[in-house]
């Protein structure tokens, strides 16, 4: 059986641990085994991970901050007898992963490019400053596979450094079926909110600086003076949800938007919607407009993701401009589609996990 340590997971779900736990519900547990670590506090869903043999491992000390109490977690972790360890990341913070994993033997070193940008809320300039400290650095020989999720992605993690015929550009697959569109699923969703005969925008995102929040809410508050049946439905948690919250009761716009947390139940609200948006500052491959267009949404992205996320015809990209969204978002309405399933295009671009898992097992070599 072929042991890999994945880094790190998160408690939000977002979208590298996201990524982990599609992975691991499809992954062969006759042939594989994942390990995770997280440096967050207690993770909410460890107890389905243990009861299937994954173990977590909680690392309190960070490179940057504490090296020599991080290299001791660490090497306590990594001396168990992994063959593969798998660092997802979206910028570079140290290589001492990448060093330890050499200490002590381990055959595969997987760095793994998950975005474009550095989406702390806090330090995040001096963050970009060490990330591009550490790229001219950065040599083939520090991992011996470099993956990304999507072309961009590779772009910004490894530049020029890491020759493109290194990389392999690995999709952000999901449980494409799902996704798929479901009427009765979608009453359901919208009367559980009061909402059956409201007109949906819809977004999937951690509160944070990357996501852009507080534009989706000037735009809302754009839309909504002339469609006062346009309604806002916010999935996710994250440290300027406070900030949104306070600027949506700014505006008298709070009984008119919907703050759903974290959910178990995306695929569901994906239903309930008529419009996904996605204003993101970056992204590498955000798998939830994978998800969005799945269940046949017309999805409304900032140009600033990459063109690599149009699966189906029904995604636009525009510029960060208020009225742009507002007038798109307003004709989209008033030329409505009918709901159809897009799944055979997803499956077709290659983002259904019951096809991608097969691939990645190759790509954990045994």
């Amino acid at each position: 059986m072929k042991r890999i340590i994945h880094f790190s997971l998160a408690n939000s779900k977002g979208g590298i641990t996201q990524y982990v736990l599609n992975n691991w519900k499809h992954i062969d547990k006759t042939r594989f085994q994942f390990d995770m670590v997280t440096f967050g506090g207690h993770l909410e869903f460890e107890n389905d991970l243990q009861k299937e043999g994954c173990r977590i491992f909680y690392v309190k000390n960070r490179a940057e901050d504490n090296l020599g109490q991080f290299q001791k977690e660490i090497l306590q972790i990594l001396s168990r007898g992994y063959d593969a360890i798998h660092l997802h990341t979206s910028y570079w913070k140290s290589f001492e992963l990448e060093k330890m994993a050499k200490q002590v033997g381990i055959s595969q070193i997987i760095v793994h490019a998950h975005n474009t940008g550095v989406f702390d809320d806090n330090e995040r300039q001096e963050k970009e400053q060490q990330h591009y400290r550490l790229i001219k650095k950065l040599t083939p020989d520090i991992a011996t596979d470099f993956w990304a999720c999507s072309k961009a992605a590779a772009n910004w993690l490894y530049e020029d450094k890491i020759p493109r015929n290194k990389v392999q550009i690995l999709n952000n697959a999901i449980d494409v079926e799902k996704f798929m569109f479901n009427y009765q699923k979608r009453k359901a969703y919208r009367e559980r909110i009061g909402w059956d005969n409201k007109f949906i925008i819809g977004h999937v995102g951690r509160f944070s600086y990357q996501k852009n929040h507080e534009f989706l809410i000037e735009v809302f508050k754009n839309v909504i003076k002339k469609n006062k049946d346009a309604r806002l439905l916010l999935i996710g948690k994250g440290p300027l949800e406070n900030n949104i919250y306070s600027l949506a009761k700014w505006y008298g716009l709070a009984d008119k938007i919907h703050f759903a947390g974290i959910c178990d139940d995306v695929n569901g609200w994906f239903h309930a919607m008529d419009i996904f948006a996605l204003p993101s500052r970056f992204e590498g491959l955000p798998i939830v407009a994978v998800e969005a267009q799945s269940s046949g949404l017309r999805c409304l992205l900032s140009d600033k993701i990459t063109r690599e996320t149009k699966i189906t015809d029904h995604v636009s990209f525009l510029p960060l401009d208020i009225s742009l969204w507002c007038n798109k978002i307003l004709s989209w309405k008033s030329n409505e589609i009918n709901r159809i399933s897009c799944i055979e295009q997803v499956k077709k671009a290659g983002y259904d996990i019951k096809t991608y898992i097969k691939t990645l097992e190759k790509m954990y070599r045994e």
